[in-house]
């Protein structure tokens, strides 16, 4: 039996098992007794870990239907309010609830991650924004569990975690672990003015079903990426740090766990090849997993090309379904790398991407570290688009051409995430960064940019086209999903059942319900476990929703654009501010730095070498938190070489003209003196330098 025609009897064996499902009706009313609408009611089967989620109406009224005949648990919810619990509730009764409002504590609690993370000031929108980017990657900042740490060195353990990717500017990782603490420490919270709780959902907002299933054991569950079977009845999602797949029945909740085979680990995203086999990216190994829904076994193969017995960081991948060969596409986040996979030969090919200053509008907005990371195939014209999240690009690569053809853009916005084509062929994708979404004209090549409500503090992370052309976005910092309708460019927000749910993969089945997982560090989320979540829209119109305005940016009012601002301190202050607004070389890429920088470095004069290092070491003092010192170096090395040949005053003779010294190599200050490139040690060619200046005696 296929893949295909086992689901198929599936959905005929859940046709017959929904025949007696049962509703709980009732009414909602607040603390005076009038009807209350957009209160979130729930109920809780305990045995099978779902919960089913509707929101009551204008007129109070709600109804959960397709229940077992059990007893559940019912929760009713609102922002604002206070939780209503009520237990042993049997299928087919006909509820009251009453609401009271939520005041001090009780109510703080309920303040989503992106309102506690508009608690924590920075010096500029541009610290700000770089904070976001490096700290936001895997979880919410500023919730009840994410403001546990008490003890400073908790926080710095924390914050040097978050900064992995070396990217937060020095002067922030100075002061980013006091900052914290002054915000989320206890009697800090308490200073913050009172939570305002948004308006209740109202209109398509509030006529939505949500079915959620916990996985997993409490506090070892986040579930990264799932994946759907075409009718919706199977859902596959893989456990990124305890290393295995779930196989969730969604409709007798039955869970099943698999454990990838020993030396693969780090499951990362899943998608189905077109036999309906599922294939797993195995980020910490640089593997590519298949798991064989017939034989129920994994396969396991290296990422990367021939003969190489690895790949970096594999991470999204995804399959056109009208591809003859059905190939595998996946980007590698630790190489700046496109590949994919036959999945009849397991053959890998790899197309190496563009390099700095190679896009266009290139070099703005780019920190440390290029991290390709979404992909996607446009279905008009099997087109593969990727992006580059600290890279700061979008890019395109033509199947049919030997080399991809690839070209790259440079987005109006910070951190483009889990991008989506969509059935006309526009390119839409999130600034997780900037808190906006955009579309791209691959034609044009022109943008089109909308802000998320409160967009400084909001991160999102993925994104998703459905069928009618309806872009689905996860609110990650806030708890929720978001539905764009690109006609009349109205967002509608749809709430999620628990806090703290971290989102970054959207998937839809053939019925055109909407999938999610919730994934990050399970000990912030309320309940302690991941889950695997459906919401099925029931109105697709604009009601309830708000009306966006999509812009073309003037990329020179962007805060990443903008020149950053150094208090240069000396002689050479207006010198090395103009240094600053040069180009970098045509030559220098950042792959091949120190062989670009040796090579002009062996042509320069002793006299040029020591003006560098003056330049260097006023350049460093003045400015620690240059984001790429390496091209910082190079500006210099490059202005010197070409504007200052015969520069060299008497001092600077005397100098180099100075009895020599016999400090030892690792001198600390000899290191400083002499270190041009700022990697904390000496060259072969810095050493000689320090020897022809006389800060080494020379050899016998």
């Amino acid at each position: 039996m296929t893949p295909r025609i086992a689901a198929t009897v599936l959905a005929l064996f859940a046709s017959a098992f929904l025949v007696d499902a049962k509703t709980i009706t009732g009414e909602v009313t607040d603390s005076s007794g009038k009807p209350m609408g957009g209160v979130m009611v729930s109920a809780h089967d305990l045995e099978r870990r779902q919960s089913t989620s509707v929101f009551s109406q204008e007129d109070g009224s709600f109804s959960i239907d397709g229940l077992r005949e059990i007893e559940f648990k019912v929760r009713a919810r609102l922002m604002g309010q206070l939780d209503v619990w009520k237990e042993g509730v049997h299928a087919g009764t006909k509820m009251q609830i009453k609401m009271q409002p939520a005041t001090g504590k009780d109510l703080e609690k309920q303040r989503p991650a992106a309102s506690a993370f508009g608690m924590l000031k920075f010096d500029d929108l541009r610290a700000k924004l770089n904070f976001k980017m490096m700290c936001s990657y895997c979880h919410q900042i500023g919730t009840v569990p994410f403001r546990t740490p008490e003890q400073p060195v908790d926080w710095e353990t924390m914050i040097r975690r978050m900064d992995g990717f070396g990217g937060l500017y020095k002067q922030t990782q100075k002061t980013v672990i006091k900052r914290i603490i002054d915000t989320y420490k206890d009697d800090a919270v308490e200073r913050w003015p009172t939570f305002q709780p948004p308006p209740a959902p109202t209109g398509s907002a509030a006529k939505a079903k949500i079915t959620a299933w916990e996985l997993g054991k409490r506090y070892e569950s986040s579930f990264h990426d799932l994946e759907i079977d075409p009718k919706g009845r199977l859902a596959y999602a893989v456990n990124i740090s305890k290393h295995y797949l779930v196989t969730l029945d969604t409709v007798t909740g039955e869970q099943v766990y698999k454990q990838f085979p020993r030396g693969s680990y780090g499951p990362h995203s899943i998608e189905p090849d077109n036999e309906g086999h599922m294939w797993v990216t195995m980020c910490a190994t640089g593997q590519m997993a298949k798991y064989d829904l017939n034989s129920k076994e994994f396969e396991i193969h290296s990422s990367a090309e021939a003969p190489a017995r690895r790949g970096s960081y594999p991470h999204t991948l995804r399959v056109n379904p009208e591809d003859p060969e059905g190939l595998v596409w996946y980007t590698d986040a630790g190489r700046n790398s496109c590949f994919w996979i036959h999945p009849k030969t397991k053959k890998v090919k790899e197309y190496h991407l563009l390099q700095a200053n190679q896009a266009v509008a290139a070099g703005k907005g780019e920190s440390r570290g290029i991290t390709p990371y979404g992909l996607d195939y446009s279905p008009v014209d099997g087109m593969i688009w990727y992006t580059k999240l600290n890279g700061n690009r979008i890019g395109r690569i033509d199947p049919n051409a030997p080399d991809g053809d690839i070209k790259e853009w440079n987005p109006p916005f910070r951190g483009p995430r889990r991008l989506h084509v969509a059935p006309d062929g526009m390119i839409w994708v999130p600034g997780f960064g900037s808190g906006v979404f955009g579309k791209f004209n691959p034609k044009t090549e022109k943008w089109t940019i909308y802000d998320l409500p409160d967009k400084d503090n909001q991160i999102p992370y993925a994104l998703n086209v459905a069928p009618n052309g309806q872009v689905w976005i996860c609110g990650t910092g806030n708890d929720s999903l978001l539905r764009f309708n690109p006609k009349t460019e109205y967002l509608v927000e749809y709430r999620l059942p628990n806090r703290v749910s971290y989102t970054r993969e959207i998937e839809f089945d053939e019925d055109g319900n909407v999938w999610t997982s919730t994934s990050g560090p399970s000990r912030h989320m309320e309940t302690g476990y991941g889950a695997v979540i459906k919401l099925e829209p029931l109105d697709l119109s604009d009601t309830g929703g708000i009306k966006l305005k999509g812009y073309v940016p003037d990329r020179s009012t962007l805060t990443y654009e903008q020149a950053r601002k150094v208090n240069y301190q000396g002689k050479n202050a207006k010198l090395l501010a103009k240094i600053d607004k040069t180009d970098l070389p045509k030559g220098y890429t950042n792959d091949k730095h120190k062989a670009y920088k040796d090579a002009v470095y062996k042509k320069l004069t002793g006299n040029q070498k020591y003006r560098i290092h003056i330049l260097w070491q006023e350049k460093r003092k003045s400015d620690p938190d240059m984001p790429n010192a390496g091209r910082s170096f190079v500006k210099i090395m490059e202005h010197v070489a070409k504007n200052e040949i015969q520069r060299q005053s008497q001092r600077q003779r005397q100098q180099l003209n100075r009895a020599p010294v016999a400090p030892q190599l690792n001198d600390p200050e000899l290191v400083e003196k002499y270190d041009a490139d700022g990697d904390g040690k000496l060259s072969p060619i810095e050493k000689g330098n320090a020897r022809a200046d006389g800060g080494l005696p020379k050899r016998k």
